[in-house]
């Protein structure tokens, strides 16, 4: 058989059509001289995830924010966009198309660690995304909407006629420890009375978000359904590949022009607007 003049590499590279990308990761892991296990540390990657990348045991793509996190760490650039510029080739262009959104944003996305680290509190990351807007908030502001959400997890309900300001505030106590936390962190100021996000166009880790998403829906408020003033669909059915494709760019583009419109017209006078989307197939492909 023609295989059998092959080598070990070359029968790796025509199975696998993540081979070029891996060689590329294997090169830069490998050039840091610290040991696999160091590089594991300060990248957040397990040392295992790195040995599978350098010995081409993975046929599948590998997670790109790990893949982010490694060229990060290893470029020494700030935002996604240099980073990508910098590693070239075909992890330039795993980068980008993993995250297209933010090459596509206004200000390209940062890298942060600390942050990230942060934010696996959800306390901390609601008060992220709280401040994070161009209407600055008071402590009092932000103890409120924490309220909102220590009133949920009461079993109370957030559409109650009898909530008052100072009650919320009561609720969001444990929002003063985590507005310190951050500010400790770099990642908020206070001036004025008022709280300000340093990193203001941050690349949240996956992990994180999939985590946090679900309390999120606890400020989803049914009450203003007839006004459309918010939404929430869901469907499911088998469909082609291609179909999922289809859906996935028109789904794309919808959330890039409602992140464009909002970019557009932030006010420090409006209100706190969540917008998301995901979706996925439940094929472990």
């Amino acid at each position: 058989m023609q295989t059998e003049n092959l080598s070990g590499n070359q029968l790796k590279k025509n199975d696998n059509e993540y081979y070029q990308l891996y060689f590329e990761l294997k090169s830069y892991v490998e050039s840091y001289g610290g040991g696999l296990a160091a590089l594991a540390q300060k990248v957040s990657i397990s040392k295992p995830t790195l040995w599978r990348w350098i010995n081409f045991k993975n046929s599948k793509a590998p997670n790109p924010y790990h893949v982010l996190s490694l060229m990060k760490f290893m470029t020494k650039k700030k935002n996604i966009r240099d980073v990508a510029v910098a590693a070239g080739g075909e992890i330039a262009l795993y980068i980008e198309n993993s995250f297209p959104g933010d090459f596509e944003r206004t200000y390209p996305a940062e890298v942060v660690e600390d942050l990230n680290e942060v934010l696996k509190d959800f306390y901390c990351y609601l008060v992220y995304l709280v401040c994070n807007t161009k209407n600055l908030k008071s402590r009092d502001d932000v103890k409120k909407i924490v309220g909102v959400y220590s009133l949920e997890q009461l079993g109370l309900s957030i559409e109650d006629e009898d909530l008052n300001d100072e009650l919320l505030i009561r609720l969001g106590h444990i929002a003063d420890v985590k507005i310190d936390k951050l500010i400790k962190h770099n990642i908020l100021i206070e001036e004025d009375g008022l709280l300000k996000s340093i990193c203001q166009n941050p690349k949240i880790e996956i992990s994180i978000s999939k985590t946090h998403m679900p309390k999120l829906f606890k400020f989803f408020k049914e009450k203003n359904m007839h006004k459309h003033s918010n939404l929430m669909y869901g469907y499911q059915e088998s469909i082609p590949r291609e179909t999922i494709k289809k859906i996935v760019n028109l789904q794309y583009d919808t959330f890039m022009k409602c992140y464009k419109l909002m970019e557009n017209t932030k006010t420090e006078d409006g209100e706190l607007y969540i917008l998301t989307t995901f979706f996925d197939s439940m094929d472990f492909r």
